[in-house]
């Protein structure tokens, strides 16, 4: 890989493609917000946070993640893609 090509990938910011695809997957899997929320023992605003485009100070961590990839039986790079 050239270097150009490297520091792209390091420099770009995964968030935003992260929690869209949280919401995305969520969708797909059928199961509502709420029940997310109580199966991953966080808050229901929280997760629509988290899901909302407009919050951009939102987080999430990667204990979280991984949690999402269990409960979505998704690969945790399938949350990277675009």
């Amino acid at each position: 890989m050239q270097e150009e090509q490297l520091q792209k990938l390091l420099d770009k910011n995964y968030m935003p493609i992260i929690y869209r695809n949280i919401k995305k997957f969520r969708k797909e899997s059928g199961i509502p917000l709420i029940q997310v929320a109580e199966k991953l023992n966080v808050s229901y605003d929280y997760l629509r946070r988290v899901e909302s485009e407009n919050d951009l100070v939102k987080t999430c961590s990667l204990k979280l993640l991984i949690k999402f990839s269990i409960l979505f039986n998704r690969p945790l790079d399938d949350f990277l893609k675009e």
